[in-house]
């Protein structure tokens, strides 16, 4: 019997996980690393745009992104079941540093050509698909299964935080610096989570993986997840959110369409729903979460395609402003949840494998977002890609309710429960049946 995690001090409530000295170096290196993604997402933006002056061309960026999630995060999944996460995590963030500093370096250079930066954005993503795996497997083993929904709340304050201070602080280095920086300041805080990882201490060990062979591993993680409900309709909801959500290129094309902005305002527009997302968070972490998490799901993300509609009639950057601000504290509330579902109803030597299958929606569909939004806006404008989005969110929304009965019913006391007899109830229930799987069910 190994011993669980050892905690430092006691903190209240739901600071409690960084109390746990491992978990708050994971947490303190997680949120220097991913300010400096948004300091270079702002810079990617600003650079192709004012480079090709097109929306389509500025879409193709989150084509880069998506399709390494898409094809590579199931496998990427298994791989942090199998190998010590710690050790792939420092890898990944080391190779993640190699490409920023190198492409700062043609920018600043003046040898910067716009395939080079698809180029960074599509192999970034390759790395990116083993490190959000390996996070997600990780932070779990950093505190005690009690303290999971607070983790996942933390964690995400830590990665909302910084979309609030990366953008901010990446349209300020643009018009003053240059691009080239934005690029150059990312590369340098990769080293902060690196040396996080060294200085952990006394991580309990992965769970045992039964190893079969890699593909029969791949397998029994979608299996599990088709198998379970509550895991399939969480799913199903996050793939039409992902398509449909708030991204830097819409945000892009309406600032520059609709509200004439330069790289400062830009920037602005871009923290906006990360400075919403931090008031989301502060909400849980003051009031704590919801015992009903399905249902308060399926209402945030018709809250949510009713900010978009608004967003979509606005001419006001400050009243655009608060709308985003709106969109990301809806996106917070139901992002987390999503989560912490999510964790709890993983085993844990299956966890690398479910966490990456639902980091294959949210990193390889949302990324596509942007190409959607892009090709929209350039056949019918800004505003009216978003009515569109909006219309799609309130269907999958009040379609769930309907269809997916367990995951409406799903509360944090049947969350706290072994994820093996979750499955088993499921399994038996029949009062409701499953959701039709549609057509990518092979």
């Amino acid at each position: 019997m190994t011993s669980g995690p050892t905690r430092a001090v006691a903190l209240p409530g739901s600071l409690a996980p960084l109390g746990y000295r491992n978990y708050a170096l994971y947490w303190f290196g997680l949120a220097s690393s991913n300010a400096g993604r948004w300091v270079e997402q702002t810079g990617a933006v600003w650079l192709v745009y004012q480079m090709t002056d097109s929306p389509i061309l500025l879409g193709l960026l989150g084509v880069m992104k998506a399709l390494p999630t898409l094809l590579i995060a199931p496998f990427a999944g298994v791989i942090a079941d199998r190998i010590d996460q710690r050790r792939l995590l420092f890898v990944t963030q080391g190779l993640a540093l190699l490409l920023s500093l190198a492409l700062g370096l043609l920018i600043l250079s003046g040898t910067i050509q716009l395939w080079q930066i698809y180029a960074e954005i599509l192999l970034t993503s390759v790395i990116s698909a083993f490190d959000v795996s390996a996070r997600q497997a990780l932070f779990p083993r950093l505190i005690p299964r009690e303290l999971l929904p607070a983790g996942v709340t933390l964690t995400s304050l830590a990665s909302r935080s910084s979309a609030v201070i990366g953008p901010a602080v990446g349209g300020i280095v643009i018009a003053t610096l240059g691009t080239a920086w934005a690029f150059l300041i990312n590369s340098a805080t990769f080293l902060v989570l690196m040396g996080a990882l060294v200085a952990m201490r006394n991580v309990p060990p992965q769970a045992a993986v039964l190893k079969a062979s890699f593909a029969g591993e791949l397998r029994e993680g979608m299996r599990y997840m088709r198998r379970t409900s509550i895991l399939s309709g969480l799913l199903r909801l996050e793939i039409v959110f992902g398509a449909f959500q708030v991204n830097p290129v819409i945000v892009a094309i309406v600032g520059r369409e609709v509200l004439n902005v330069g790289p400062e305002g830009l920037g602005g527009l871009l923290a906006a729903p990360a400075l919403g997302a931090i008031g989301g968070l502060g909400c849980l972490l003051i009031f704590g979460h919801t015992r009903r998490p399905g249902r308060f799901v399926v209402l945030l993300q018709c809250l949510y395609s009713g900010a978009l509609v608004l967003f979509a009639l606005s001419t006001s950057y400050a009243l655009s402003f608060i709308l985003l601000a709106a969109t990301g504290f809806l996106d917070v509330l139901e992002t987390v949840t999503r989560l912490s579902i999510a964790q709890l109803a993983a085993p844990a030597n299956m966890r690398g494998r479910v966490m990456s299958n639902m980091r294959t929606v949210t990193g390889g569909i949302g990324p596509l977002s942007q190409t959607l939004y892009g090709v929209m806006a350039a056949l019918v404008g800004g505003p009216a890609a978003l009515a569109v989005a909006a219309v799609a969110l309130v269907t999958s929304a009040t379609t769930s309710v309907r269809t997916n009965r367990p995951l409406w019913r799903f509360s944090i006391d049947d969350a706290m429960a072994e994820p093996e007899v979750i499955a088993a109830e499921e399994a038996v229930t029949t009062e409701f049946p499953p959701p039709d799987p549609g057509p990518d069910t092979r």
